[in-house]
């Protein structure tokens, strides 16, 4: 048999009381397991072979989870598979967090709290959500061209928010890092 193919479930019953299955399944492990001429044919599974296992289907999970919920949708377009992100070492700041989540720092988030009185980015040309930033603020294209030189050696621009996440993460997150949101942000 495959030990890959394995799959266990684990199901609380109710002790043995009145359960046929549990009942005939406890009395043919007794019976087995006092029977000495039976020789064992089984080998052990290594814990790393479970381990690995249990991993594996709680990603799947997660997954499921992260896929069917309309929570995180700014993340999402970074992250849309939870097995990648996993895999990925990332450096979080502040500023990496505000933009990858879009939750505060930006002046359109800000706003929808009342924070601040204006959306609009102080370069004037639309409100200033995370997306302004990445791909239009004008008072950043100095850090945006430094992104897209080396984007563009890698690829094309503008890319979709996964690619900065996977092609360019090491670019991505000094751009995002050299965003002077103190600037950005006066009123």
């Amino acid at each position: 048999m495959n030990k890959t193919s394995w799959e266990v479930t684990l199901i609380w019953v109710k002790a043995h009381a009145g359960i046929l299955g549990n009942e005939l399944a406890d009395r043919l492990a007794k019976k087995t397991a006092t029977n000495e001429s039976l020789t064992e044919d089984y080998k052990r599974i290594p814990k790393i072979v479970v381990k690995r296992g249990l991993e594996e289907e709680s990603v799947r999970m997660w997954q499921r989870n992260w896929t069917q919920t309309t929570k995180g949708s700014i993340t999402k377009e970074y992250f849309p598979n939870v097995e990648e992100r996993l895999k990925m070492k990332i450096n979080l700041t502040q500023n990496f967090t505000a933009i990858v989540t879009g939750h505060g720092k930006t002046r359109a988030y800000l706003h929808r709290f009342k924070i601040i009185e204006e959306p609009t980015c102080p370069c004037g040309t639309a409100e200033q959500t995370t997306d302004h930033l990445i791909f239009e603020c004008e008072i950043i294209t100095k850090e945006r061209e430094r992104l897209k030189t080396s984007a563009v050696q890698n690829g094309s621009w503008p890319t979709n928010k996964k690619d900065l996440m996977r092609r360019h993460y090491r670019d991505f997150a000094q751009f995002i890092n050299d965003i002077p949101f103190d600037k950005l942000n006066t009123e």
